[in-house]
């Protein structure tokens, strides 16, 4: 009897050792997947600030773009308006000159009309463009405005012949 006793004792201390080790066990994969958890989070967090950071930064570049687009198109507005002001009076004294110098005005105020209706285009086109088409497109309408403006100065020599 003592040694079913002690037997039975025996055996009741190893479940109990047994149980601890599986409580101890338990106990760190719970910690494990607490550490994990929380690594997780830590992580999730930081991908939503950095997405935020860079919503914000693209953001900021975009209204920079868009301002530099607006400053873009009223300099070269600015620009047709002076050249639309001295063709019309370039035109206004086309109108009183004679014989052959009366024919290569009218040429010259053809040929503004021509590369004034090209840059027209080209605003309207700017209204709508953007990013990498913008600034080709601006390139190519800065050119037709050179060319808008030295059909100007080319009318106002033909004029002064």
């Amino acid at each position: 009897m003592k040694s079913l006793t002690a037997l039975w004792a025996v055996g009741l201390v190893a479940l109990c050792l047994g149980g601890c080790n599986q409580g101890k066990e338990q106990a760190a994969a719970e910690e494990a997947q607490r550490n994990a958890n929380a690594k997780v989070a830590e992580a999730e967090r930081e991908a939503n600030e950095k997405k935020l950071a860079a919503e914000k930064e693209a953001s900021e570049a975009r209204i920079k773009a868009e301002a530099a687009r607006k400053e873009a198109r009223a300099a070269i507005q600015k620009d047709i308006a002076a050249a639309d002001r001295k063709a019309a009076d370039l035109k206004e004294r086309a109108a009183k000159a004679k014989g052959k110098a009366k024919l290569n005005a009218e040429a010259a105020a053809t040929e503004f009309d021509k590369r004034r209706g090209l840059v027209e285009q080209d605003l309207q086109k700017l209204n709508t463009a953007s990013g990498e088409a913008w600034d080709k497109l601006k390139q190519e309408t800065e050119q037709h405005v050179d060319a808008v403006e030295e059909a100007v100065a080319s009318f106002d020599r033909t004029l002064s012949h």
